[in-house]
């Protein structure tokens, strides 16, 4: 790791090769040659943090924003950018004067105190009875967007005619910037996997460049001879929608080499499977429960991550394992010994099956006695 001097350290330094120019000489505070020592120093240092900030700009693992863009690019990746929600199919239900049309632009908001906005891409033209159908898609990017079937929408500014708005189909695909830790995690399972000629790790790549994809996992075989069965993970732990799912599957068959038909490629919504840890944890001296706790959590969410890299298909259901969770308890820096480690309240291994993924819950630390 890279390390720079002090202020301090660059003024001692300043001064002893001023001294060695000039002879002995006053140079305490308030003399002249102490104050444009010491300023002359000042900038040093400022000019040595610029260096070690562009230092870490260059690393995957301190890198953000831009400069980690820059750093994953050299592997080909680049951030997943937010894309906005919409309805997949005309779902949005208008009626009022029939033979009237809805111009494409007409916006809808959803109601309270902070309401999300809507626009209508395409027209819409009420029919003889004055009903009609049409696509609705939000006018900022994220998950946000994401609405539900039944959400009761309002116009922005009033449409001469219309009666009621009703949203028959939830709107879907919204999704958030691609995180620096997740664009991090990403470019870490590219390098560290061998992807090539279609392997089960290539068909990870593939899902994980989709956005609102953040983990997939892959089994072969599984559905009969020649066949994939690729399960999604969707942002913040939730089940990806249908429309981020066909997206995958799409980009998936676009990339993949010759091998399977469409009918041997399967593409699915996991479940997230809650895992929650509890254990007591005798503390060395001068550590707190809180850093512990934190060191703790960060290492279970490695270790349930590691998990998704299992790609054998003889292996649909996983353990998430008792004595490696105690293992890396006691792995802390700051942990002297454990007790009463349960998984999901029972002191064992939990299990979860081909279609789930498994996603850290709460981690519950005490003081043990």
């Amino acid at each position: 790791m890279m390390t720079i001097p002090t202020e301090d350290e660059i003024f001692n330094r300043l001064v002893a090769k001023y001294l060695s120019i000039t002879g002995p000489m006053n140079v305490e505070e308030g003399s002249i040659p102490y104050d444009f020592l010491k300023v002359d120093a000042m900038e040093h240092a400022e000019g040595y943090r610029y260096i070690l900030a562009l230092y870490y700009a260059l690393w995957v693992e301190y890198a953000e924003g831009e400069n980690l863009d820059l750093a994953v690019s050299t592997q080909g990746i680049t951030r997943k950018m937010a894309t906005k929600a919409r309805l997949p199919t005309p779902q949005l239900k208008l009626t009022g004067i029939p033979g009237d049309k809805i111009s494409s632009g007409s916006r809808f908001m959803t109601e309270g105190a902070a309401p999300l906005f809507f626009v209508v891409p395409e027209d819409i033209n009420l029919d003889g009875s004055g009903v009609g159908m049409g696509l609705l898609q939000a006018e900022e990017t994220g998950q946000k967007g994401n609405l539900k079937a039944g959400m009761k929408l309002l116009p922005v500014q009033n449409i001469n005619g219309l009666q009621t708005i009703e949203l028959l189909a939830d709107l879907e695909g919204g999704a958030d910037d691609e995180s620096d830790p997740d664009l991090r995690s990403r470019y870490w399972q590219k390098v560290r996997r061998r992807a090539t000629s279609g392997n089960a790790a290539h068909y990870i790549e593939w899902a994980l460049e989709v956005p609102g994809v953040a983990g997939a996992r892959v089994f072969e075989n599984l559905d009969g001879p020649n066949t994939v069965r690729v399960v999604l993970l969707g942002q913040n732990g939730t089940s990806p929608d249908a429309t981020i799912v066909e997206a995958a599957r799409a980009h998936i068959q676009a990339n993949r080499p010759l091998g399977p038909g469409d009918d041997g490629i399967f593409v699915v919504a996991a479940t997230p499977k809650i895992f929650n840890f509890y254990a007591k944890a005798k503390l060395a001296k001068n550590f707190d429960l809180a850093t512990v706790t934190t060191a703790y959590e960060a290492t279970l969410a490695e270790y349930l991550l590691d998990l998704l890299e299992s790609t054998d298909a003889e292996e649909t259901i996983r353990p998430v394992v008792w004595t490696k969770a105690g293992a890396l308890l006691l792995g802390i820096k700051g942990v002297d010994d454990y007790g009463g480690l349960t998984i999901n309240g029972v002191a064992g291994n939990s299990t979860f099956g081909p279609d789930e993924v498994p996603v850290l819950g709460s981690v519950t630390l005490e003081v043990m006695a």
